[in-house]
Order: structure tokens, then C-alpha cells, then sequence
């Protein structure tokens, strides 16, 4: 990688900075929801996996309006109790995943060398409710979550909140990610340079591994540490950015589609 003019580091967050928890874990999850609310376990399981673009987008406010949401589709009124204890289940699972996280000696040293981060992520708001805990917060600058944008990669509008937020052009922007859903193909017509991260460790892969290879001709790396020496130290900025509005925020100049 060219890593001239980088000032910024932005990341996909599920199989890329913690596990994105395997199916089979996240039905379990959710029976177990249905079963705290008195609802059939493999019914509430289902309808969860049904509205995953609903939450994803952010359509569902909380996950208190998720959980009445989804059980006035079943029929069912559970008591606030029952709701809480539901929440609760989905709250913790959430936060395990943040808790197995491997990325923290990257994000580190990536600090440290003075680069922004930022997190692009398609996300619910269970992720949202327990950013604040996670132990990754406190390396971000800024973050993009898909339920409070209402935007998804690879559309320009996810990754351009982040930059935005960094007050650094899309230009000076590295992206990392597992590929899923075109998001680095996104994140380059933005003008970002954009790493694949495939982890080496086995344990750390998803069960269905984005199918990008054939189609992905640029860097891949298998553990974040690598991406330390990758990009080297932000360059300084000279203070002659440009900016443009886009949407009401500011957003450095650059940070409108371009071919690569």
C-alpha cells in the first residue's frame, strides 16, 4: 500500500474488530428472549431474523421498542418485567462479543502514532445501547452506526459520517473490513484505500467467509497488527482542506464519489 497522505483509520466493526457471533449463538440468543417473554422460542427467534434490515436501519428506536415491537407481531403483551429480562439477554450478548474483541493492541499503537479512528458499522441498536461499556469505544474519534444514520455500506453516506467526524477527506482514509456487502468497493469510489482483513486464526473467521477473493485485487491482511506497519505515521495536515456541505454535516473536501 501507498501509505502517503493517510490521516485516518476507518473500520467495519462485526468479524473485523469482534466476532460477529456465529448463527447458530445469535438464534439461541434469541429463543431465549422468546422464552423470558412467554412467547413460542423458535417464533421470536424467527421474526427476529425477519427484521434484520428494519433494525439494521434504525426503524426500531430502542431495543425496548424493538422487543414490543416484535411481540406485538406475535400477538403477544408481555409484562415490563418480562421485557427487561429480555433486554437483558440480548444486552449481555452483545456485550460478549465486544468482550472477545482481539483488536486492542492495534488500535493502540495505531493511536498512539496519531492517526483518527473511526467505526463504520451496520449495527442495531443493541450495539448502540452498549457502545459506551465496550471496550473499543474509547479509541474512537467517531462512529457510524447504520440504526443512527439510517444509512448502510456500501452507500457513501455511512462511511462519510465517520470522515466527516474526523474532519479528514475520504482521500486521507484508509477503510478495513471483511468485505461483506461491498463495503470496500464503497469505501474506494469514495477515494479511500481500502484493506481486507481475513483473519489467520481460524477461531476468529465467520462461518460464511464474504465471498469477495475472486473479485478483491487489493490488500488483504490476517491480523491487525500488520496494518500497523502498513500505514506508517499520519501525514501532517497543512490546513488547506476544503470543505463541502453534504446532508447539513461538514464534510472535508473529497468525500464525494470518484473512480479509482
Amino acid at each position: 500500500m501507498d501509505e502517503g497522505g493517510v490521516r485516518a483509520i476507518l473500520f467495519g466493526l462485526h468479524d473485523t474488530l469482534i466476532p460477529g457471533g456465529a448463527k447458530a449463538e445469535r438464534a439461541a440468543m434469541a429463543r431465549g428472549m422468546g422464552a423470558e417473554l412467554g412467547i413460542d422460542p423458535p417464533a421470536f427467534a424467527a421474526v427476529t431474523a425477519e427484521t434484520l434490515d428494519e433494525r439494521t436501519r434504525g426503524l426500531l428506536a430502542s431495543v425496548h421498542h424493538t422487543v414490543r415491537y416484535l411481540s406485538r407481531r406475535l400477538g403477544a403483551n408481555p409484562s415490563e418485567s418480562q421485557v427487561e429480562a429480555a433486554i437483558r439477554r440480548r444486552l449481555d450478548f452483545a456485550l460478549s462479543l465486544h468482550a472477545a474483541t482481539w483488536a486492542l493492541p492495534a488500535l493502540r499503537a495505531l493511536r498512539t502514532r496519531g492517526f483518527g479512528l473511526g467505526l463504520v458499522s451496520d449495527s442495531c441498536c443493541a450495539t448502540t445501547e452498549v457502545w459506551p461499556d465496550s471496550p473499543l469505544s474509547e479509541y474512537f474519534g467517531a462512529v457510524s452506526f447504520s440504526c443512527q444514520t439510517g444509512v448502510r455500506k456500501p452507500d457513501a453516506g455511512a462511511y462519510l459520517v465517520a470522515a466527516a467526524a474526523l474532519e479528514v477527506p475520504t482521500t486521507e482514509c484508509v477503510y478495513v473490513g471483511d468485505g461483506g456487502d461491498g463495503e470496500l468497493h464503497g469505501a474506494e469510489a469514495l477515494g479511500m484505500r481500502a484493506v481486507r482483513f481475513l483473519p489467520d486464526d481460524p477461531a476468529r473467521r465467520p462461518e460464511v467467509v464474504p465471498d469477495v477473493a475472486a473479485e478483491w485485487n487489493g490488500p488483504t491482511i490476517g491480523d491487525l497488527n500488520e496494518l500497523v506497519a502498513m500505514v506508517g505515521v499520519p501525514t501532517p495536515r497543512d490546513g488547506s482542506e476544503s470543505r463541502t456541505f453534504v446532508s447539513g454535516n461538514v464534510v472535508p473536501w473529497g468525500s464525494k464519489r470518484t473512480s479509482r
